[in-house]
């Protein structure tokens, strides 16, 4: 319970809904779920369980519903979305943040980034591919630093906002 936001308090509707969400986890019906009953949650539920579909399943979903539902006004946001040690991590990060990607095949949408090359160069070779572009982005333009995957994964949600600065061949 030491990596836990100060805004958490226990709700019973939070819990009957993230009952539901585990029953869906790792599938796309999932965000599906949280988006028709998102606005029963509370504030803090609604941040920290988005954030948790987004750290559990990302693959094969419509992206378009992911920046909706994380560009919500609640507020609460940088307290619930990340957890404490996140929020440290992100609270040190410059002003200006180098990231990377390594883009799928006829990726035309994303929203996620990693802080660190090793990580970019492992996606590469998941995705068979042989470049990682790397970017600049400004720290006011970051929505949230996730540490949950051990990916250093930080997110974007307007594609403009990362300054593009080279691609990278990797092998």
């Amino acid at each position: 319970m030491n990596d836990v936001s100060s805004s958490f308090k226990y709700n019973f509707q939070d819990k009957l809904i993230a009952i539901q969400l585990v029953k869906r986890e790792e599938t796309p019906e999932a965000i599906k779920y949280f988006s028709e009953n998102c606005d029963k949650l509370t504030n803090y539920g609604y941040w920290f369980l988005l954030s948790t579909l987004w750290v559990s399943y990302t693959g094969h979903s419509d992206i378009e519903l992911w920046k909706k539902l994380f560009s919500s006004n609640r507020p609460q946001k940088l307290k619930s979305i990340m957890k404490p040690s996140e929020l440290k991590e992100f609270n040190y990060l410059p002003y200006i943040v180098t990231v990377y990607r390594a883009k799928r095949p006829n990726e035309k949408q994303w929203i996620a980034y990693t802080l660190d090359f090793e990580i970019a160069k492992r996606f590469a070779k998941e995705r068979n591919v042989n470049k990682i572009t790397k970017y600049e982005v400004k720290k006011k333009d970051i929505l949230a630093l996730f540490l949950r995957r051990g990916e250093k994964e930080i997110i974007v949600l307007d594609e403009n906002k990362p300054k593009f600065i080279e691609e990278i061949e990797v092998g």
